[in-house]
């Protein structure tokens, strides 16, 4: 796992979902200040902890010009769950198959989903 284990633990721990500051991020990479290159190394960081973000705009530094460390950002576990996948097929429509998922999770034809995605979602129905 990359530098951000306590991150990624958080998100877990609160069940593939929460929210962080990006001071809170910047500190946990060690940095002191914020900017566009440690805006770049976050996203980095996250990808390689198989964590997802969002707003997207808040870690591009052409939109966030001024990164400010109480500025907050939702992190999600990329875990094979159901919201997971809706969240990679509407964030980040180049790492899955936008319409299976949409039509399968999200659209509720179950025809759509692959074997293993339909046992997936028993078993986040039997541990619900």
């Amino acid at each position: 796992m990359a530098n951000l284990q306590r991150t990624y633990a958080q998100c877990v721990a609160e069940g593939g979902l929460t929210q962080v500051s990006l001071g809170d991020l910047r500190a946990e990479l060690g940095y002191r200040k914020l900017g566009k290159f440690i805006l770049s190394e976050i996203i980095e960081e996250l990808d390689a902890s198989d964590l997802g973000y969002f707003p997207r705009e808040a870690l591009d530094s052409r939109c966030n010009v001024e990164p400010r460390q109480h500025h907050e950002v939702w992190i999600y576990a990329r875990d094979g769950s159901s919201r997971a996948a809706i969240l990679d097929a509407v964030l980040c429509p180049e790492r899955v198959n936008v319409r299976r998922i949409l039509d399968g999770l999200a659209g509720g034809d179950l025809g759509a989903l692959t074997p293993r995605e339909k046992l997936d979602r028993i078993r986040e129905i039997v541990q619900a």
